[in-house]
This record gives structure tokens, C-alpha cells and sequence, in this order.
């Protein structure tokens, strides 16, 4: 009897450990992976994830463009669908403002053609607001 409550109180600790090691990373995501993490959805047209790595207010008004645009006919959404699978994401520079619970991310956008052996064109660079919020870092803006 003594030999199973030893190895009852083995395996809880085991598991306690595990999952403080879980929390524990998750809660020291850098807002580098978090804006990359939220990029990566947005331009996969994946709304609902993006929205995750968003403050509350972004994430809201996220939601609310994605209904919208369910509205539009079939056709256009397909089209749109279309034109962007081919857009990447990639950062390329981070800066911190003044205040030490934000970080600007900027990143270009790349678009390939739809063979694999195009070169990707830069079509746009731009940047993302990120700030430590009690959950941890998330996406603000969108610039």
C-alpha cells in the first residue's frame, strides 16, 4: 500500500511539473513569435485563429470584418481566397518604443507566383503593434 501512495505522489508530481513547464512557455512567448504566429493566420485567411493573438478590441473587430466579408457572394470570397494563398508573411525588423510592454514588429509581405519555382516579390511592408497584456503579448494594431 505504501509502495502505490509513493508512486501516486510520484506521478502528480510529474505532472505538476509538466504542466508549469507548459504555462511556463507559454506565458514567455516573445512578441516577435506572437506577431509571426498572428500573421501567419491572417494571411492564411484563418480569421478565427489570428484572432487569438489579438487584444480584445482587435481580435473583436477581426471577427466582426470575417462576417462581414461571409456576406459576400461565393465568387468574390473564392477570388479573394485565391489571390492571397500565395501571400507570406516575413518579419523583418523589431523595435521597442519607450515603454517596455510594447513592440513594434514590421514585416513585408511576399507574394509567390503559382508555379514553385517563382522568386517571391515584395509587395508591401508594414508593421504590427504588440503589447503585454495580463495573457501575455498580443497583437494591438495593425499599421
Amino acid at each position: 500500500m505504501r509502495h502505490i501512495n509513493i508512486h501516486l505522489r510520484f506521478i502528480l508530481l510529474a505532472a505538476a511539473a509538466t504542466l508549469a513547464t507548459v504555462f511556463a512557455g507559454c506565458s514567455s512567448q516573445k512578441p516577435e513569435s506572437v506577431a509571426e504566429e498572428f500573421l501567419s493566420a491572417y494571411f492564411a485567411a484563418e480569421y478565427e485563429e489570428a484572432a487569438e493573438y489579438c487584444t480584445t478590441e482587435l481580435g473583436r473587430d477581426l471577427l466582426d470584418a470575417l462576417e462581414q466579408a461571409k456576406a459576400l457572394d461565393e465568387s468574390i470570397r473564392t477570388n479573394i481566397q485565391k489571390y492571397t494563398k500565395n501571400y507570406r508573411p516575413q518579419i523583418i525588423k523589431t523595435s521597442e518604443p519607450a515603454k517596455k510592454d510594447s513592440v513594434i514588429v514590421n514585416y513585408v509581405v511576399l507574394a509567390s507566383g503559382p508555379d514553385s519555382c517563382s522568386i517571391p516579390q515584395q509587395i508591401k511592408e508594414s508593421r504590427v503593434h504588440v503589447v503585454k497584456t495580463e495573457q501575455g503579448w498580443k497583437v494591438s494594431a495593425l499599421k
